[in-house]
């Protein structure tokens, strides 16, 4: 059985590793993360690439969760869809919807990281060394759509909108799927430093044990069960899909 799995790029290292050991009747299709800035596009492009897809594939996999309502709507005529009932990529890097929620009532106010964010995704660290001409504290492979930051801004402007944006948070969580290495965790912590800074307080951080159990599960067919949505030809995607039991 062949099929196609349309994947945001913040987990393109994930699904390389799956294709390359254990999957070779998969095929992939990478979005930009960026799109998320945009559900109602991102819901055009993803519509795009479903109906793209022909008739040597059986399923079409959308690794994506609901995503702010971007997913919802989406159909394809020919082939079932399987979707995580999941929020957000989270649940995906932590290995559950639960273990999302256990760790997320812990401390509400904590931005997330991990190697496939850090490398394909943005963040308002970023968005700050953008717009104050700070680029070359990032690696050049990890920028993609630099558009997306808009025009530039001074210091004083840049610090005033990043911690409007961040005002809120009092922790950064790094996952680790045993992808982890130096040059992320370098990242992470310059990203600590910085909220820590223009926040006025001790940002913390912590790394924890992720788990690739429910992208596994998506990848490798075990399908029957409450945690993914099964969606038939001609059936869209609806937001009570999320939350049916």
């Amino acid at each position: 059985m062949k099929n196609l799995a349309i994947v945001c790029d913040v987990m393109k290292n994930e699904s390389e590793e799956f294709k390359k050991h254990n999957y070779a009747n998969l095929d992939c299709v990478y979005m930009e993360q960026h799109l998320h800035d945009t559900p109602d596009i991102m819901r055009v492009k993803l519509q795009e690439e479903i109906d793209k897809v022909g008739d040597e594939y059986n399923n079409i996999i959308l690794i994506y969760g609901l995503c702010s309502n971007g997913v919802v709507g989406l159909k394809s005529d020919k082939h079932e869809i399987i979707i995580p009932k999941v929020d957000d990529c989270i649940s995906l890097f932590l290995g559950s919807k639960e273990r999302y929620m256990e760790v997320f009532k812990k401390d509400p106010a904590t931005y997330y990281l991990c190697k496939g964010w850090i490398e394909y995704g943005s963040d308002p660290y970023r968005a700050y060394l953008v717009w104050t001409d700070q680029e070359d504290k990032i690696p050049k492979e990890w920028f993609r759509a630099k558009e997306r930051y808009g025009k530039k801004y001074d210091k004083p402007m840049a610090r005033l909108l990043i911690t409007e944006l961040l005002k809120n948070y009092k922790k950064v969580i790094l996952i680790n799927n045993n992808d982890i290495d130096k040059i992320h965790r370098d990242y992470a912590e310059d990203m600590v430093a910085f909220m820590s800074d223009i926040l006025e307080k001790d940002i913390e951080l912590k790394e924890i044990k992720g788990s690739s159990r429910l992208f596994q599960m998506l990848i490798d067919g075990s399908w029957d069960n409450d945690e993914v949505i099964r969606i038939k030809p001609g059936q869209k995607i609806m937001q009570e899909h999320f939350f049916n039991d």
